[in-house]
């Protein structure tokens, strides 16, 4: 079974695109149901970065480098 992806970066890179693709839709709709989504997804990026940065030797929250 191959992974399905390459890098952290480039799960941050999709989240990325869908959290826009999700604003996106706010946008257009102003449903609270996509809010919401955008809101989980934003905490999902903020999670898979800080797993970047722990993997880089930067712990942003206990400030070791």
């Amino acid at each position: 079974m191959a992974p399905r992806y390459e890098s952290v970066e480039t799960i941050i890179m999709e989240l990325w695109e869908h959290c826009m693709e999700l604003e996106d839709e706010y946008h257009r709709t102003g449903e609270h149901g996509v809010l919401i989504q955008f809101a989980v997804a934003i905490v999902t990026v903020q999670h898979w970065e800080d797993v970047l940065l722990r993997m880089e030797g930067i712990d942003v929250y206990r400030f070791y480098f």
